[in-house]
């Protein structure tokens, strides 16, 4: 039996999921197939504790269990799985193979950001099963050609061997929860589903399941007596709705400013939490999660409220810097100022004797990849810092750099190093040969004698250490297949990196594509580059007790007592629609289910659909009123009046908009602190705001700050 059950609440289809749930019995076998491990793990964790425990429920992305079902015929026909930045390096090989030969493409062919928008397109277009003519089927038909020669499977090719294969779990009753399908393969795979099948999706997102299952979606009944209810019900619904009071469950406000936003909704989390919402209770989706991430980072530490980042947070990555820094050394023919670069970022690894450590055997050096279509390792602990780092201040390397960095640079400088190898031996030996001339004449002079010395010392170290990790650079093939560029970047990141984890187990990442090439070393550095100079830092530990940040996809499955929704302005959400640069929409129409601009706009209001209907109890939605980077003021979103209408039944302007929100969160631009200092998120806010008091009305406010004097040894 096979079941679509719609909703616009979360909270009540999860409802319906758990009890489904219960009723297989806790050894009973079920799958739980959802769009993220963390939604169908939630969803086995609250059905588990109410039957105190469950044995047989396995969960399941739908491109994992796509990839345990056929993953005996892969081995069978010895194919690898192929990540998003293998097929991106495979896009890359394809592009070297055809220049001059692409056509439109040609005159961006050298751009580093083709592969990429082909990559996106040419998944798009094998997972619909679309053929296109002209340029961008030669590069389709010459992209699987690769793929074929090499013996790699990426996402399509997965969903495809799925198709074909048998496997028990076919067969077991099967739950989808919230389950997002983009593509023709994934509604087939669905199809084959042959055990009992519930199935809970969003309201405006049942199209695409329901074909899949073959089954009409059966909406439950849902009261509309709330704001929120409203607004989860009619957001972006067309017709007349029936004029209602404004609640205290939707809230719009605005901030001066981003940073000043994530403020403001760190001050509301920390509100709701004294009201006695558990701050896991509580999450904050965001549809432009390059902006916000790192503000809303920093204002929860500032306020003190434990955050769970679903998707990690990004910064800067100095090992995958340095990494770069070398390659683009060797690629400009050993140069001096790229290897001082690699020097300045204090990666070097601990050189006790003054050479680099030897390689580890390569066995040694495998660190797992993280995709999808690969099976799922433990974790191994994190690493713990450098315990014997060498705390010898003499030593050649001292945490991370070499010792006296200060004059190296100017010993590279002394000795006129441009590039090459034998140059870099030549000019190093001369500089020392001149220094020991110098060393004898002022041998009376004990402190000039003293500092040449210490120049002399401060040489060796970078002699010692620089020539063999410049032997390691010249010694990279010019070009060659990854199977033979990946053992000698590894062997490379071990000798010259501090913590070369991430490095590695990007180049795991590549294992699949050994015999894809001939590439050069510009394309190899073409392919890292992306990844390596951002760190990508995964959460640590569950969400349990913290506050849920992640993008609004990742609510699908998940439900929240109160969810904030920032950047409800202009360009952020909804963002700007744009075609694809590789297949305008003109061409994909001619084309079997791909997306078009009707799609895009679509996607774009179910995302703030599936914000709204993640929220039990309390919605809040925000924006900034000024662009501080353009110095401008924002306008808000369209889809702020779409709430209040949902809302109300009635349709503000603009002004009325505007003016709600900021009496919602009255912040003054040039003032970063709240009228009332018990509202101050950290002890800064508070000095400000009884400053501000005392401005305002300083006869009430006679000593108030007296206090700053003792607190502030600055005063």
């Amino acid at each position: 039996m096979r079941e679509l059950v719609t909703s616009a609440a979360a909270s009540a289809r999860l409802d319906l999921a758990r009890a489904w749930l219960r009723e297989r019995g806790p050894a009973g076998r079920a799958l739980v197939v959802a769009g993220t491990q963390e939604a169908a793990a939630e969803v086995v964790r609250a059905a588990a504790a109410d039957s105190g425990a469950a044995f047989g429920w396995q969960r399941f992305t739908l491109g994992r269990l796509a990839a345990v079902i056929a993953a005996e015929a892969m081995a069978e026909r010895g194919l690898s799985p192929l990540s998003p930045l293998g097929v991106e390096a495979v896009c890359a090989r394809v592009v070297h193979q055809l220049r001059g030969r692409l056509g439109k493409f040609d005159p961006v062919a050298t751009q580093p950001g083709l592969p990429r928008a082909l990559s996106r397109t040419i998944q798009e277009l094998r997972l619909a099963g679309a053929r296109p003519g002209g340029d961008l089927g030669r590069v389709l038909d010459a992209y699987e050609t690769e793929l074929g020669r090499a013996a790699l499977a990426d996402r399509a090719a997965v969903f495809r061997l799925a198709l074909e294969a048998e496997s028990p779990l076919l067969d077991l009753p099967a739950l989808l929860v919230d389950l997002p399908l983009r593509a023709a393969l994934e509604e087939r795979f669905i199809a084959r589903l042959r055990g009992p099948v519930l199935a809970i999706a969003p309201a405006a997102d049942a199209t695409r399941i329901s074909r899949a299952l073959d089954v009409a979606p059966r909406p439950l009944r849902e009261a509309a007596d709330t704001s929120l209810a409203r607004v989860q019900q009619r957001l972006f619904v067309e017709g007349t709705a029936p004029v209602a009071a404004s609640g205290d469950d939707v809230i719009l406000l605005s901030a001066p400013g981003e940073s000043r936003e994530c403020v403001e909704i760190a001050r509301l989390v920390r509100s709701e939490a004294e009201r006695g919402v558990p701050f896991d209770g509580m999450a904050v989706l965001l549809r432009s999660p390059f902006q916000y991430r790192p503000l809303l980072e920093e204002a929860f530490v500032r306020a003190g409220i434990p955050a769970h980042f679903a998707s990690g947070t990004q910064k800067p990555n100095p090992a995958g810097r340095a990494f770069l820094a070398l390659l683009a050394c060797a690629a400009d023919g050993l140069s001096a100022r790229r290897f001082a670069e690699y020097l300045s970022l204090g990666e070097v690894p601990q050189a006790v004797s003054g050479a680099p450590p030897q390689a580890p055997p390569s066995g040694d050096r495998w660190v797992p990849p993280d995709t999808e279509l690969t099976p799922a390792l433990p974790e191994d602990p994190a690493p713990a810092e450098d315990a014997g780092a060498s705390e010898d201040f003499e030593a050649p390397v001292v945490a991370g750099t070499l010792r006296a960095p200060w004059r190296w640079e100017q010993l590279l400088i002394d000795a006129a190093v441009i590039g090459g190898r034998d140059r870099w031996k030549r000019r190093l030996d001369g500089l020392e040969a001149q220094l020991r001339t110098s060393l004898s004449a002022f041998a009376e002079d004990e402190a000039k004698a003293q500092r040449i010395e210490r120049e002399v010392a401060d040489l060796g170290s970078l002699r010692d250490f620089a020539l063999p990790l410049l032997d390691a650079l010249a010694s990279l093939p010019a070009s060659a297949t990854w199977a033979a560029w990946l053992d000698p970047l590894s062997a490379l990141a071990t000798r010259a990196l501090r913590d070369p984890a991430r490095v590695l187990s990007l180049l795991a990442e590549l294992a699949p594509m050994g015999p894809v090439g001939p590439v050069s070393l510009a394309e190899v550095r073409l392919v890292l580059a992306r990844r390596l100079t951002e760190l990508s830092i995964p959460p640590s530990g569950k969400r349990h007790g913290k506050v849920f940040v992640a993008p609004v996809a990742a609510a699908r499955g998940l439900s929240f007592e109160t969810v904030f929704v920032p950047g409800l302005a202009e360009k952020l959400f909804p963002q700007k629609v744009m075609e694809d640069p590789l297949l305008r929409d003109a061409e994909r129409r001619d084309l079997a289910q791909l997306e078009t601009s009707i799609d895009r706009i679509a996607a774009e209001r179910l995302a703030l659909r599936l914000a709204a209907g993640s929220a039990r109890g309390k919605l809040v939605l925000s924006w900034p009123r000024i662009d501080l980077a353009q110095g401008r003021a924002r306008v808000p979103s369209f889809y702020g009046l779409e709430v209040v209408r949902a809302a109300e039944g009635t349709l503000p302007p603009f002004s009325e908009l505007s003016r709600r929100a900021e009496q919602a969160a009255p912040a003054r631009a040039g003032w970063p602190a709240p009228a009332n200092p018990g509202d101050a998120i950290d002890e800064a806010e508070h000095d400000l705001a009884l400053l501000g008091r005392a401005f305002r009305d300083p006869q009430e406010s006679k000593g108030t700050a007296a206090y700053l004097l003792a607190a502030n040894a600055h005063l």
